[in-house]
């Protein structure tokens, strides 16, 4: 069995004030250095043979605090990236709404059906998701593995993971330092745990 655990990064001062932030290298705040702390701790007994983290500071960071735990090193893949969302970094939904109107109002309701700037479409980013999702899984095979990396590339991967319908995007949430683990067997692959941040109460 393999078993990846999807670990979203901490909050960052953007979180906090509902900015997208894509590609945009946003670091923690002080919450979310607290948070990533928080999570270490909770991770330090579990078995974990590898970790890869995105490149952005924010998923870093939070690796890293878990790699300290453990005296791993952290593997940096630029693949593992948040969405790009080009021109809409830095900008609440709110102002986007009043911006691009019916256009980003679409794309907030159905973004699978919708082109956005950057990463122009979600197939283009499941594309990229599920490349380095296997590369991470046949690297690692039969191993526990840390992926820490954004909400959004995170939503991708379990849904390709679990085969599930891309409507599904839409209909859960990743908080920042969530957990979620997948238990890939030779039936296929089951989930175990969803969003759990029961380390930060």
């Amino acid at each position: 069995m393999t078993r990846p655990y999807l670990i979203r990064h901490g909050e960052t001062e953007w979180n906090i004030a509902n900015k997208y932030q894509g590609k945009t290298d946003i670091p923690l705040s002080p919450k979310g250095i607290q948070q990533a702390e928080q999570l270490s701790k909770r991770l330090q007994s579990v078995k974990i043979d590898a970790i890869y983290s995105s490149d952005l500071k924010r998923a870093y960071d939070t690796g890293m605090k878990i790699a300290q735990k453990k005296e791993m090193k952290v593997h940096c893949m630029a693949r593992l990236r948040e969405i790009d969302f080009g021109e809409w970094e830095g900008y609440t939904i709110e102002q986007l709404q009043k911006i691009y109107g019916e256009s980003y109002n679409n794309f907030l309701l159905e973004p699978y059906n919708y082109p956005f700037p950057g990463e122009g479409s979600m197939e283009t980013v499941r594309q990229r998701i599920d490349e380095v999702i296997q590369k991470i899984l046949q690297n690692e095979c039969g191993g526990s593995i840390a992926i820490v990396s954004h909400g959004g590339v995170l939503k991708v991967a379990l849904l390709q993971l679990l085969d599930l319908h891309v409507s599904f995007y839409k209909r859960f949430w990743l908080g920042n330092t969530s957990l979620s683990i997948i238990d890939i067997k030779e039936q296929g692959a089951i989930l175990s745990l969803l969003n759990d941040t029961s380390h930060l109460q």
